[in-house]
């Protein structure tokens, strides 16, 4: 009888520990098969998304900052003559300059973390991984979280406007980063974007070189 007891226990045991092993096997897959094939579909659907969240939400705050701070052409641009009247030099007025990019760093980290907290919907067929059922079904809603550090950088432009006559316009790049916060996967999504900050038509011969060789510069 003894002997019974001990064989029955020992095939309980073994039962247990293939249990154990097909639960921890059948884990293991679906936690591949999250991260493998699930994630980057529901990234690759949801990429335009976030991409257009943060680039609007970006935009936002640049115009906002330009109209709280009517900001003119003659604020940023210095354009300098000699005393026949020909452009001598064309320099950027970068303490100014300085000031409007940390302005646009504060203000769309409000805006995207507003955007963060809302998130994205994403439809619980995407998770499934099956190419036919992504759209399908009741929204999941997906954290996103923006990443503080922004950077920008200003660009010109210069474009004949007529006879001796040039127009020069300003431009921002925002670089902005938001990630998000998938089941054990997280996916990095990096934005540009570009806005008009001023320009003006510039009447006489402009020099091939400007202020410290380039009129483009990063803030710092």
């Amino acid at each position: 009888m003894k002997y019974y007891d001990n064989l029955y226990k020992k095939r309980r045991r073994r039962k247990a520990k293939i249990l154990a092993v097909l639960f921890s096997s059948f884990v293991l897959s679906m936690f591949l098969y999250v991260y493998l094939v699930v994630n980057p579909i529901v990234v690759e659907a949801s990429r335009h998304m976030v991409f257009s969240l943060s680039t609007s939400a970006v935009s936002d705050a640049i115009y906002d900052v330009l109209n709280q701070e009517d900001v003119d052409y003659e604020d940023l641009i210095d354009v300098q003559r000699d005393n026949d009247g020909n452009i001598s030099m064309i320099a950027l007025q970068t303490v100014r300059l300085n000031l409007i990019a940390r302005k646009f760093y504060q203000v769309a980290q409000v805006y995207l973390d507003r955007m963060g907290s809302v998130g994205i919907d994403i439809a619980l067929g995407t998770f499934t991984g099956l190419p036919f059922l992504i759209g399908l079904g009741p929204k999941i809603n997906i954290k996103l979280v923006p990443i503080g550090a922004m950077t920008s950088t200003f660009e010109n432009s210069f474009t004949s406007a007529g006879i001796n006559q040039t127009n020069h316009s300003l431009y921002i790049h925002l670089y902005a980063s938001v990630s998000m916060i998938l089941p054990a996967y997280t996916k990095t999504i990096d934005s540009e974007t570009e806005m008009l900050v001023c320009e003006s038509v510039i009447v006489g011969k402009v020099p091939e070189i400007y202020f410290g060789g380039g009129l483009n510069f990063s803030p710092n």
